[in-house]
């Protein structure tokens, strides 16, 4: 067996690499295919046949499974009326989760004040309105279709109506450990007050152990400090370590101890809410005593991973695909083999304790953070700090908690006193957590070009560091100069991009150029197909984007489609400028909101012309509305130019202003690109308007199936006669990009 050992991480790069996007996996089969062709070598052709084939076949494997999750998803149409029938596997408060056929899980929303009774493991009937998962549709977004077919969620349902149809027997393993949940979270809430006690519970066993508030989840994911609340080795091991020492204690043989072992395991990876780590960590544990006392191998770590990663693999094909599964094997990677070399690293002259703690917080951040700026576009510095610096503290918690938990069981007033000391210690990190994440430098958005840079640098330094020859060395700099070159003209040269969100009913547009960053409107604050508005699609673009602040906020009014999101944005990021259409102030007080003394806000109207370089804002909106009760109408109008191409903004404006514009401001209406007022209402666009700007293509923001119908048919049909129109609704965000020439592309597409 040892000497075949190195098919466990050959068998796992080949199953990595049978997952790479559809060029790169064609770029290694040509490969594979190429090494058969030129090797002489009978040995390395076999090796390479069945590399290729173990690939082919994973791909092949995964297709299948994600056709036949797809088919399962696509059985359930978003619908006000659809019944699922399952077990019932979680419940708190009024949010359920049922698992259906094919282990397929829905998340359910019960009435706040219901009275139904439910037990977990329960089968229960539930009708109420559906809501399928939702492809991302703008730049950065989270892809509800795409996490669900890798979790095997199904949707949300918001339940009209829930029925028992048999009950759930109390020995069932999801109702023993609700039961067993329920009184550590009292242990916990007894020793302290919340968040405190939640904050414990989820070092402890867990997030989706603890119910942990969503400030408190923030405030850890800010810190960088989100993997503490994940269950890993360190409760694994704690609590198989306690085992062990018991039924060594009983003078149990190693085999009646992995048979008792295993469903304590099961029952532990069940009590935790299960996830990817804690299965990782069991298996692990468990692979390395099977292979030391039921075969007598020594194994290595690295086969233990592989073996572990494979076994994972057979269970849930898609595991490669989830980043919590990826994330934990990465961390257990580098505390394996990277704390060694990044103590070699240190200074020769620190105690050995501080370079512990610094490899120990330093590796898995290294091994880590590169797949996070992929994933997040940000490099997350503010973690490297927290992690050094709790990273020990947290492990103190956990151990002390743990004992404390168990302590508690038999007496409670001695398990006070070690709460307590952890009490301390929560509020130590809470303390270190907010002034991590309030560093300037804490989270850095990191945004395509970005990355390409960082990638040339990364390459030209490894150029210069290998011992390769003056030959080898020459063409790598011309390649690495013509690479440098290609960067430096995407990054620098001088394009506008203009992305008009998909954010349901309402308008939001965000503007890039090298020289400003600029958002028109915020949309709406929620979203029944997307979530948060702020959280789920502002945010994220921004940070796609690489905007750490905004350099104009541009508010046409303040209508909740438009304005909705203010309050928020304010909150999480900087923004220099505010512009609006006079009735900034009387929208403060109504919402009791105060912009920060660093923001700057202005009153803009048709005598007003703003140049940042290549671009032009230049305001035709009347400066006044003396007359004008309607909110739409009071909208700002303005035109952004960068030569020669102009797309004209409108707001919510109906067909009076459209009159008012066409009298005042007729030679600055005609503009490349109509930005179509009011979502496409039948109120506004009228023929005479629509000849003045003479668009090319037009754009409209409407919510899916909103309950406006918009756009309106006829509108539509007028704008027929001026290019193509461009649908969020339809193709979700677009994006125009203005240089030398115009491009505009659908997101989804």
């Amino acid at each position: 067996m040892k000497k075949h050992y190195f098919l466990l991480p050959t068998g796992l790069l080949a199953t990595i690499l049978s997952c790479l996007t559809s060029y790169l996996y064609i770029i290694i089969i040509g490969l594979g295919i190429l090494m058969i062709a030129i090797s002489k070598k009978k040995h390395t052709i076999i090796s390479v046949i069945i590399f290729i084939l173990w690939i082919i076949l994973i791909n092949y494997y995964i297709s299948t499974q994600k056709n036949q999750r797809l088919s399962i998803i696509n059985q359930y149409p978003t619908s006000k009326q659809t019944q699922f029938t399952g077990t019932l596997t979680y419940h708190h408060q009024n949010k359920i989760i049922i698992t259906i056929k094919e282990g397929f899980q829905i998340r359910g929303f019960l009435p706040k004040k219901h009275t139904y009774k439910l037990q977990l493991g329960d089968t229960v009937s539930i009708n109420g309105s559906y809501t399928k998962p939702s492809i991302a549709s703008n730049p950065g977004q989270h892809n509800k279709l795409t996490y669900a077919l890798y979790h095997k969620k199904i949707g949300t349902i918001t339940i009209k109506t829930i029925k028992t149809i048999k009950k759930g027997s109390p020995f069932n393993s999801h109702y023993m450990c609700f039961k067993v949940k329920e009184y550590i979270i009292k242990q916990h809430q007894k020793s302290m007050t919340d968040p405190h006690a939640t904050i414990y519970s989820a070092l402890i066993f867990g997030e989706n152990y603890s119910e942990l508030d969503h400030k408190s989840k923030q405030l850890f994911k800010k810190a960088g400090l989100i993997h503490a609340i994940v269950v890993s080795g360190s409760q694994v091991s704690l609590v198989l370590g306690l085992c062990h020492i018991i039924l060594n204690g009983l003078g149990l043989y190693r085999h009646y101890q992995l048979i008792i072992l295993i469903p304590i395991s099961i029952f532990f990876y069940i009590l935790t809410g299960g996830g990817e780590s804690v299965l990782r960590a069991i298996l692990m544990a468990k692979l390395m005593f099977i292979l030391k006392f039921g075969f007598g191998y020594k194994s290595s770590p690295l086969h233990v991973i592989s073996l572990t990663a494979l076994i994972m693999f057979l269970i849930d094909p898609f595991i490669i695909y989830k980043m919590g599964a990826i994330l934990s094997f990465l961390a257990t990677f580098s505390l394996v083999f990277g704390t060694d070399i990044i103590q070699k690293k240190l200074p020769h002259h620190l105690p050995k304790i501080i370079k512990n703690i610094l490899s120990i917080g330093m590796a898995p951040w290294l091994f880590t953070t590169p797949l996070l700026i992929l994933k997040f576009h940000s490099l997350p510095l503010g973690s490297l700090i927290s992690n050094i610096l709790l990273i020990n503290i947290i492990e103190i918690i956990v151990l002390l908690g743990f004992a404390a938990t168990c302590l508690g069981i038999i007496c409670f007033p001695l398990a006070l006193l070690i709460h307590q000391v952890s009490w301390l210690c929560i509020q130590i990190i809470i303390i270190v957590s907010n002034e991590v994440s309030s560093l300037p430098l804490s989270d850095i958005p990191i945004n395509h070009h970005n990355l390409n840079t960082c990638l040339f640098l990364l390459a030209t330094w490894v150029v210069f560091k290998t011992n390769y020859t003056l030959k080898t060395k020459t063409y790598s700099c011309i390649g690495l100069i013509l690479i440098g070159m290609n960067i430096y003209y995407f990054q620098y040269h001088r394009t506008a991009i203009i992305t008009h969100l998909d954010i349901g009913q309402g308008d939001a547009t965000l503007i890039k150029t090298n020289q400003l960053t600029c958002l028109i409107d915020t949309g709406p604050p929620y979203d029944k197909r997307l979530g948060s508005i702020t959280y789920n699609v502002l945010l994220p673009a921004l940070r796609y984007y690489g905007i750490r602040q905004l350099d104009l906020l541009i508010i046409t009014h303040f209508d909740k489609d438009h304005a909705g999101n203010l309050k928020s944005l304010l909150a999480n990021i900087p923004i220099k400028t505010i512009l609006h259409n006079g009735n900034l102030t009387n929208y403060l007080n109504k919402h009791k909101l105060t912009i920060p003394k660093n923001t700057h806000e202005e009153t803009v109207c048709n005598q007003n012309e703003l140049n940042y370089k290549t671009l032009q804002f230049k305001f035709l909106n009347p400066c006044q509305h003396p007359h004008q009760t309607n909110k739409n109408n009071q909208s700002l109008v303005f035109k952004l130019t960068k030569h020669p191409y102009s797309i004209l903004f409108t707001g919510d404006i109906e067909e009076q202003t459209e009159y008012t514009l066409l009298k005042n401001n007729l030679p600055d209406l005609k503009s490349t690109l109509l930005k179509v007022g009011h979502h496409g209402s039948k109120t506004s666009t009228n023929k005479l308007f629509l000849k003045s700007v003479t668009p090319q293509q037009s754009i409209i923001s409407a919510g899916k199936n909103n309950r406006y119908n918009h756009p309106h048919s006829s509108v539509i049909s007028k704008l027929k006669h001026y290019g193509k129109i461009w649908r969020t609704d339809q193709a979700g965000a677009i994006i125009i990009k203005l240089s030398k020439t115009l491009s505009i592309q659908s997101f989804l597409n």
